[in-house]
C-alpha cells in the first residue's frame, strides 16, 4: 500500500508539473469530472469487456473471476483518480509479480482502458490524466527483461 500511495504522489506531482493537480485542488476530483461511480463502474465493464476480447492480452483474463477483477479494478480505478474508495487489493508488484508482463500486454490494456474511456465519451483532458495514472505504475507491472526472442519460437 505504501508504494501504491508513493505511485499516487508522483502522479500528483507529475500532474501539478503540468498544471492540472492545481487546478483539481480547486474544482471537482478526477474522478468526480469523468462522472463519478455510475460512470467509473461503466468504464471498468467495459474495460473487461476489451481485455476479454484483446487478442494480446484475453489469455490473461480467461480463468479470472470477472466480478472479483471488475471490483478491484474499479476500487484502484475510484481511489487513484480521486474518488473516497478504498482500495483492497494487493499491490501492483505484487499483483503482477512472475506474470512477466510484456511491454506489449502492457500498450494492449492501456489501449484497452483509453478505448473504453472514449466509449464513454470522456474528455480528452481527462483521458490524458487517466493514462498519466497507467504510465505511473507501469514499472511496477511490466517485466523490462522479456524480449522479443523470448515470446516466439525463436527461443525455443
Amino acid at each position: 500500500m505504501k508504494k501504491l500511495l508513493n505511485t499516487i504522489l508522483s502522479l500528483s506531482l507529475l500532474c501539478f508539473s503540468f498544471g492540472s493537480f492545481a487546478e483539481e485542488a480547486k474544482g471537482p476530483s478526477l474522478f468526480d469530472r469523468m462522472g463519478g461511480e455510475k460512470v467509473a463502474k461503466q468504464i471498468v465493464a467495459d474495460v473487461w469487456a476489451n481485455h476479454t476480447a484483446n487478442p494480446i492480452v484475453k489469455a490473461r483474463f480467461a480463468k479470472s473471476d470477472p466480478q472479483y477483477v471488475k471490483g478491484k479494478v474499479y476500487e484502484i480505478f475510484a481511489m487513484a483518480t480521486g474518488a473516497k474508495v478504498e482500495y483492497t487489493g494487493k499491490s501492483m508488484e505484487d499483483t503482477h509479480a512472475g506474470m512477466n508482463i510484456s511491454e506489449m500486454e502492457f500498450n494492449a490494456v492501456v489501449d484497452d482502458v483509453m478505448a473504453a474511456l472514449a466509449k464513454n465519451n470522456i474528455a480528452a483532458q481527462e483521458q490524458n490524466e487517466v493514462l498519466a495514472i497507467l504510465w505511473s505504475v507501469r514499472p511496477a507491472i511490466v517485466n523490462p527483461h522479456i524480449t522479443r526472442k523470448a515470446l516466439t519460437s525463436e527461443a525455443k
